[in-house]
């Protein structure tokens, strides 16, 4: 399944458990862990940081400020990337 975010020019798509993203405005082609594909999904399903973080924190039973640093990290990956805004 193939998705767009109309505001930022990312395609992105499921392939094998890894988040595949284009944008298509520079061209940019970029691979998600497994990991990074869990949070992206739930940005795109509009959830908070605090709640992805909170929903992480319980599924796989790790310390809140591990999984807050490990999230915020990866939201300022994806904005020096221009994929999130």
């Amino acid at each position: 399944m193939s998705h767009i975010d109309d505001t930022s020019n990312i395609i992105w798509s499921i392939v094998d458990g890894e988040a595949v993203l284009l944008d298509t405005s520079s061209g940019g082609y970029f691979s998600l862990n497994p990991q990074a594909t869990e949070i992206w999904e739930h940005l795109q399903g509009g959830h908070s940081l605090s709640d992805i973080i909170g929903m992480l924190t319980q599924k796989y039973k790790m310390d809140n400020e591990i999984v807050s640093r490990d999230v915020v990290e990866l939201i300022g990956e994806l904005r020096t990337s221009r994929l999130w805004d």
